[in-house]
Parts: structure tokens; sequence; C-alpha cells
């Protein structure tokens, strides 16, 4: 809230665990390095990444985001070619509500 990321929120907002969830998503996607740094002070590494392998990594949307996080912040060895093909669960889901 103090940070500025978002330009409406509710200020007596309760928090739980999908809200939480859906707040690291938005800030690796969306964030600044400073901004994703204060995320992981907040919820730790495994926490963070935790929420990267299962609702960003897989967006073929974010490939130079996740080799970029991978790389910096998760300290993974990986290359850019790891993020080809990796299957997109939420594309997966909106074919299958589609047909």
């Amino acid at each position: 809230r103090n940070k500025g990321l978002f330009w409406s929120y509710a200020p007596d907002i309760t928090y739980d665990e999908g809200k939480d969830n859906l707040l690291c998503e938005t800030v690796l996607k969306y964030g600044d390095i400073d901004d994703i740094r204060y995320l992981l002070a907040l919820y730790g590494e495994s926490k963070v990444r935790e929420v990267w392998e299962r609702d960003v990594k897989s967006d073929a949307r974010f490939k130079r985001l996740n080799y970029f996080l991978a790389r910096v912040f998760f300290h993974l060895d990986v290359e850019a070619s790891d993020f080809e093909n990796l299957q997109h669960e939420r594309l997966t889901k909106f074919r299958l509500l589609a047909g």
C-alpha cells in the first residue's frame, strides 16, 4: 500500500492467502526491482518463488521477465530457451471454457 503500486485499494481491506498470492503475482509481473526486493523481504523467497512457479513462470507473455526473475532473484542456472515451450495453464483453462 505504502509504495503506491496499486492506484486503487480500500484502506481497511483485510488480506488472506489468496490476496497475498495475487499481490505477489502482480508485483512480479508489473513491479520494478525495488518492488520485487520489498516483496521478497515481506514474504520470503520460498513464498514468492512458489507463486512465480505456479502463476507466472508458465505464462508465455512473460518469457524475458521469467528469465530475469529466475537468474537474478531466484539464483537459478537457466537459459532463456528454458522458457520457450512451457505449457500455459491459464490458456488451457480458457480453451476448456470456450470449447
